[in-house]
Parts: C-alpha cells; sequence; structure tokens
C-alpha cells in the first residue's frame, strides 16, 4: 500500500481552539450549566445599549464564581444567536430560549430586560427551564435603582437572587467574589468601554480587534484596578500574535485578582506560543490548583504538556478534562492525536469517534480518523472518515491528497484522478505540487 501523507502535525498553539463551550465549572451531575442572553433594552435607544450585553458578560463572570454552576462562554453565546440569525437583535422569546439552550448544552436560560424611565433603571431577570421550556413565574426577579450610579449593585444583585433561584450551594467566599466581580469597576465609563472592547473582540476580524485593544486601554487608564479589562486585553493582543504584550496583560490581572484562574490559563497559553513551556506548564498548573473544577484549565495544560512531548501527563489532564465534562469534543481530540503521538491508534480511533459523536461537523476529526484507520488496514472505513472532512471542508488539500491516494491503492483510478484535481487547485507546497503532478500524469 502506497503510503498515507501525515494529515495534521503535532497540534500547535497556534492551531488548537483554546475557548470550548463552558467558562467554568464542570459538566458532572452535580452542576448546573446556565447560558445567559443578551438583556432586551426596553427603551429601544441606542444610548442604554450597552447594558445589553454588558449585563450579560458581568452576570456570566460574576455566577461562575459559584462552583455549583457552569457558564456558557459569551462567545459561545453569539454563536449560538448568530446561527439562530439573532446576533444583531439579540431577540430570544421564552419559545426561542429552549432550542437556543439546547444548542449550547444549557439546562436553564436566563433571559432579562432593561428600562431606563429618567434618573431610574429597573432590571428583571428570568429563567427557562430548557428540558421542559417553562418559566417559573415564582423565581422571575426584579431590582430597581438609580442610573448610572447603582447599575454595579443592581446587577450584584440580580446575580445573588439567580442563585437563590437555583438552589444550589454557594459558600460566603463565594457570593463575595461574585459580588466583588459584579461591582468592579466603580467606575461606569470604564465599564462601558470594557463592554464596547469585548464586543469588538468577538467580531474577530482585524478592526476589532485593533478597536478592542483601544476600548480596553482606555477602560485601564480610567479604572487602573480593572482586571477584567487586562485579562480581555490580553484576549484580543494573544489573537493578534502579540504574545509577549498579552502576557503582561494577563499577569497585570492577576497582580489585581490573584485567584484569576482563568487569567493564568490564558497565560499559559501565551507562555507556550512563545516557546516558554515550562512557565506555561507553571502557569497551568496554577490555574487548575485554583480553578479545580474548570475544564478549561485541564485542557489548556494538556495542551502545554504535549507541546513539551510529555504524552503521559497530557493524557491524563486530557482525561481530567473529559471527566469534568464528558461531552468535551476537542478534550477528546486532543486525546486521539496525542495517543496517536505514542502510537496507540486504536485507543486514537476510539478517540476520534467520541469527538464526532458530540461535534458530528468535527472535520478535523475525521481527517486524523481517516488516517488512523488507514494505519491499521481498514481501508474501506477510512475513504468513508476522508470523504466526510472533505464534504464538512472542502478546501483541505492534504485530506484530498488522502483520499485520492488511498482510492488509488483501491483501483479506483478516475475517481482518484478527480481528488487529485482539485488537490492540485488548492496545494501549495511546491514539493506536494510536483507530486501531485506525476500522479496525475499516471494512465
Amino acid at each position: 500500500m502506497k503510503p498515507i501523507h501525515a494529515l495534521i502535525t503535532v497540534l500547535s498553539f497556534t492551531t488548537l481552539c483554546i475557548p470550548p463551550l463552558l467558562r467554568t465549572g464542570n459538566c458532572e451531575a452535580s452542576s448546573i450549566t446556565v447560558a445567559v442572553l443578551p438583556f432586551e433594552n426596553l427603551n429601544r435607544d441606542s444610548t442604554y445599549e450597552v447594558l445589553s450585553r454588558g449585563m450579560c458578560e458581568s452576570l456570566i463572570e460574576g455566577l461562575s464564581s459559584v462552583k455549583s454552576l457552569t457558564l456558557v462562554e459569551r462567545a459561545q453565546v453569539e454563536k449560538a444567536l448568530k446561527e439562530k440569525a439573532l446576533g444583531l437583535t439579540g431577540a430570544v422569546d421564552e419559545k426561542t430560549a429552549p432550542k437556543t439552550g439546547q444548542l449550547l448544552g444549557a439546562k436553564y436560560v436566563v433571559m432579562g430586560s432593561y428600562q431606563v424611565l429618567g434618573k431610574q433603571v429597573k432590571i428583571m431577570a428570568r429563567f427557562v427551564n430548557v428540558e421542559t421550556g417553562e418559566i417559573d413565574q415564582s423565581k422571575i426577579v426584579s431590582v430597581t435603582g438609580r442610573y448610572p450610579n447603582e447599575v454595579f449593585d443592581l446587577q450584584s444583585q440580580i446575580a445573588s437572587k439567580l442563585v437563590a433561584s437555583f438552589n444550589v450551594a454557594a459558600s460566603k467566599d463565594e457570593t463575595d467574589r461574585m459580588a466583588a466581580v459584579l461591582k468592579s469597576p466603580g467606575n461606569f465609563t470604564a465599564y462601558e468601554l470594557y463592554i464596547k472592547g469585548q464586543n469588538a473582540w468577538l467580531l474577530g476580524t482585524k478592526t476589532g480587534y485593533q478597536e478592542a485593544v483601544t476600548y480596553c486601554r482606555k477602560a485601564i487608564e480610567l479604572d487602573p484596578d480593572y482586571a477584567l479589562a487586562y485579562y480581555t486585553l490580553g484576549n484580543v493582543l494573544c489573537d493578534q500574535g502579540k504574545h509577549e504584550e498579552a502576557i503582561e496583560a494577563y499577569r497585570k490581572a492577576i497582580q489585581l485578582e490573584p485567584d484569576f484562574f482563568l487569567a493564568y490559563s490564558k497565560l499559559g497559553n501565551a507562555l507556550g506560543k512563545q516557546g516558554k513551556l515550562a512557565e506555561a506548564i507553571a502557569a497551568c498548573r496554577k490555574a487548575t490548583e485554583l480553578g479545580p473544577r474548570c475544564i478549561m484549565t485541564y485542557y489548556n495544560l494538556g495542551i502545554v504538556l504535549q507541546n513539551q512531548g510529555k504524552y503521559g501527563e497530557a493524557i491524563a489532564a486530557y482525561r481530567k478534562a473529559i471527566e469534568l465534562c464528558p461531552e468535551f469534543a476537542d478534550a477528546y481530540f486532543n486525546l486521539g492525536v496525542t495517543l496517536k503521538d505514542q502510537g496507540k491508534d486504536g485507543e486514537a480511533i476510539v478517540a476520534y469517534r467520541k469527538a464526532i459523536e458530540f461535534e458530528p461537523d468535527y472535520a478535523e476529526a475525521y481527517a486524523r480518523l481517516g488516517v488512523a484507520l488507514d494505519k491499521q488496514g481498514k481501508d474501506g472505513e477510512a475513504i468513508v472518515a476522508f470523504r466526510k472532512a472533505i464534504e464538512l471542508k472542502p478546501d483541505n488539500a492534504e485530506v484530498l491528497e488522502n483520499l485520492a491516494t488511498l482510492l488509488d491503492t483501491k483501483g479506483l483510478r478516475k475517481e482518484a484522478r478527480e481528488y487529485w484535481e482539485r488537490a492540485f487547485k488548492l496545494e501549495k507546497d511546491p514539493k506536494r505540487v510536483e507530486m501531485i503532478m506525476k500522479r496525475l500524469a499516471e494512465p
């Protein structure tokens, strides 16, 4: 059999998608998964629009202090809204909320609205049970206060009432931290700038990143102790490839909030991208120490260990993330890659299949699965996996070449030629282009 070309090299920090579905906590039965949606602006006045996603972001950050709750990342909320064509308006009502919650893997969806009347603001929040689609009318919470002076206190009150409504255990340390997060910063203008920075970052564009950096830096100028602004600034700088600056921002966030385990986790990722693997591992281990129920800390730890060639420890970290969240597709995928690096192709196949089970459109998992199956001589299954990978991602030249090579070995020359031609149009590597030309020249 002619060799199949390796599809994907050992995953690097630049190619891994770090943000998984959940922000903190775990997926165990004892944990309640909650998605907070943007609040509805009843004023229909852009002057107050910042509160819509501002309160959403603040409640996610605040509620994440309670270990019994698992909060869905705001980025994932925005993605879900876009997929439902609601991204511009956030127009999710009681009828559409359950579907949105299912898409996000949440048990409850928190919805809310607010209205500013003169110098008063009224905020109302309610949550929908995703399984039943029902709202418990007895657990609708409402608070009123002065705008904008008391907005932070009102957010804290809303969060406290929601925690009580969820009937989860929350220690005094957790509720104190939640209150501190929700009442920070004291400067409302800094808060507005921070939310604008978050919104710009989530656009995922070059212009969005530039604007996000500007907004976050302005927020920090107004409130030098704004840990979340430093954290978001670090995220944006990392996405821009400015890893040294990102590291500095994460370190500042940690200096201001020593228990900020997500900042430690992202710091570890940034250090890894700089090749500072020992420091990266130390930062990620600190993150797991401070956030022992957070899947992201173990996931990032697995990445840095894998990149340092410590495969056994990396596998243990990925398995811990999976233990906390059994439906974490990215952790299964990375586990599969690491097992393959140890020569455990059979176990890798199992991991890739689990990733696909929980994320059916996972093109990279199908591609990796095809390589592993071919290595075990399971040509028919490998062809099926490659076909699915190409269906999901038609412009991957390497997968096209792998499928073409395998079809050639099966004597399916006409069909193989079709894939060689498609790969030829996409391939950039001169040596591989030359190889494809030779294959196309064969009778």
